[in-house]
């Protein structure tokens, strides 16, 4: 008895020491993480810094671009608000060592600390109550909180306290210049910094997976265009001062671009490029507007900007919601017509393994009783006979064209070439053509292309009255192509949108992520194009 005790007591305390250590290591990789983010948070606020430093006019005691702020904001929009202090933390010693590096005595600096972390306070905590902390940057609704609270509220009420500070310790004259000064740069730098890291971080970087040649091409040739449109524009002075407000909307036609093909990201990249160059080639000398001063010209840039990007991350979030849609409705898609071949294969198989089974033991007993009955029994009995084998046979087409096993057995050329057989007659010849196509192909590829193949010869048989059909399938370059072809009186395209056959065919296409083209006039015939990525993480691309 004894011994048995303290066998349970050695396994009590062998769990509690194991639970204790899991618990341990839990929280010293908590505890290790937050010590992470609270540095990584620290360095990108001394490196916010010194750019904005670096963009401050000679003499000025306002920035034109002031990045630590929305820096310190997307920390606080990507982590828990129990966290939020550690930042808090880090920042201030990065803060002081900066300002006092450049000459900024020690009360202003503390008084900017103050109004920094107050913007970001307010700006974070605003967002999160009015939109939680999921995406918020996703969403037309969402990304309306952050312009209002982040970019308009939080800046506006803490340019006083920061113009006030400069202005009491006397690093600065002019309180409300330097209100508005500070203002339009703070809340210029939360709205082409914020999303940047808020995407990045919050995306993980996901986007990197589904680069490819063509849209890396794409985003080098959109980064060269507006790196050089923003250089001619401000780099160069105008020929002609009457030029001047025509110039300045050259970059336009390019963050446009960047908005409508890469969203918010690519609009941010964009406008951020642009804002940097123009100030950075006004704050030497250049003139944008020829008959201002310096601080004109840099609050003229400011306020276009903010007026011009505002509208196309309004758009960028209006298309990304759109293409979600899309995506929705095609998944929904997709699953309606998997619903639809499950409940068309167990059809299928109840004919084939339950009704078919059930006339074939008719057929025998009709047939042992036509042995055994009298001459005048026997042709009615033959008759009967003769009608429970068409029922039969019947059944057994019904359940092969509801779901043709041999696509599942055999493969998809042999299944399409069988299909062309039975569809033949003496008025329609169909041939038939294949190369290169695999023997193993995705289930959903597979019977989508027979479907539609098999719509296809339908549509022929029922309306067009050809006598001749050309049906190819073939691979290339990771797709498949299936071309149908005939020599028929064609439709009008127009009827596409009424035909629920065809629509079917587009929806299947499309879910596979592929794409169909059809082409079709009266008296000319019709051909229908289909193709199909083979790869399945080529799906989403096509689609």
């Amino acid at each position: 008895m004894r011994s048995v005790l303290i066998v349970s007591f050695s396994k009590i305390s062998a769990r509690r020491l194991h639970t204790f250590g899991i618990g341990s290591f839990v929280a010293s990789s908590k505890i290790l993480r937050t010590a992470t983010s609270a540095l990584l948070v620290g360095i990108s606020y001394y490196v916010g810094t010194w750019i904005g430093f670096a963009w401050t006019p000679s003499g000025q005691p306002i920035s034109t671009f002031w990045p630590p702020n929305a820096v310190l904001l997307a920390a606080f929009l990507l982590a828990p608000r129990q966290r939020w202090w550690t930042f808090l933390l880090a920042v201030f010693p990065a803060h002081i060592i900066a300002q006092l590096h450049v000459g900024v005595p020690l009360w202003t600096a503390v008084g900017w600390f103050i109004t920094n972390t107050s913007e970001a306070l307010i700006g974070a905590f605003c967002i999160t109550r009015f939109h939680g902390p999921g995406k918020m940057l996703d969403s037309v609704r969402g990304l309306l909180v952050f312009v209002v609270f982040g970019v308009l509220l939080a800046p506006f009420a803490t340019s006083f306290l920061d113009a006030f500070a400069v202005v009491i310790t006397r690093w600065g004259r002019g309180y409300w210049p330097l209100s508005l000064e500070r203002f339009w740069s703070n809340a210029f730098a939360d709205l082409t910094i914020v999303p940047l890291i808020v995407l990045c971080v919050s995306n993980r970087m996901t986007w990197i997976r589904r680069v490819t040649v063509t849209s890396c091409s794409e985003v080098t040739l959109v980064a060269i265009a507006t790196v050089l449109a923003a250089v001619c524009v401000f780099g160069f002075p105008p020929l002609s001062p009457a030029a001047t407000p025509a110039l300045l909307y050259v970059p336009l036609p390019f963050l446009l671009w960047a908005a409508a093909r890469f969203g918010l990201l690519g609009l941010g990249f964009s406008i951020l490029s642009v804002a940097l160059i123009s100030m950075w080639f006004t704050l030497h000398g250049h003139k944008p507007f020829p008959y201002a001063s310096l601080p004109d010209n840099i609050l003229s840039l400011q306020i276009l900007f903010c007026v011009a990007v505002v509208p196309l991350m309004f758009l960028s979030a209006v298309m990304a919601e759109s293409r979600r849609a899309q995506a929705e409705l095609r998944k929904i898609s997709t699953h309606l017509i998997g619903a639809q071949e499950q409940e068309r294969r167990r059809i299928a198989r109840e004919l084939h393994d339950n009704l078919a089974q059930q006339l074939a033991l008719v057929k025998a007993n009709l047939d042992q009783a036509i042995d055994v009955s009298d001459e005048p029994l026997k042709s009615g009995l033959i008759d009967v006979a003769d009608q429970v084998m068409g029922m039969s046979h019947a059944t057994h087409e019904i359940s092969h064209g509801l779901y043709p096993t041999q696509l599942e057995y055999l493969g998809l050329a042999s299944a399409v070439k069988r299909l062309c057989q039975d569809m033949r007659s003496r008025q329609l010849v169909i041939s038939f053509d294949t190369d290169n196509v695999p023997n193993q192909l995705q289930p959903s590829i597979s019977l989508c292309l027979y479907r539609v193949a098999q719509e296809s010869l339908h549509n022929v048989v029922r309306h067009s009255q050809a006598n001749d059909v050309r049906v190819q399938l073939a691979g290339n370059d990771g797709r498949i192509l299936l071309r149908i072809t005939d020599n028929g009186l064609g439709f009008d395209l127009s009827y596409e949108k009424r035909g629920l056959g065809l629509l079917s065919m587009r929806q299947r296409v499309v879910s596979v992520g592929g794409r169909i083209e059809i082409t079709s006039s009266p008296n000319a015939g019709t051909q229908i194009e289909v193709w199909v990525p083979l790869c399945k993480d080529d799906v989403p691309n096509a689609a």
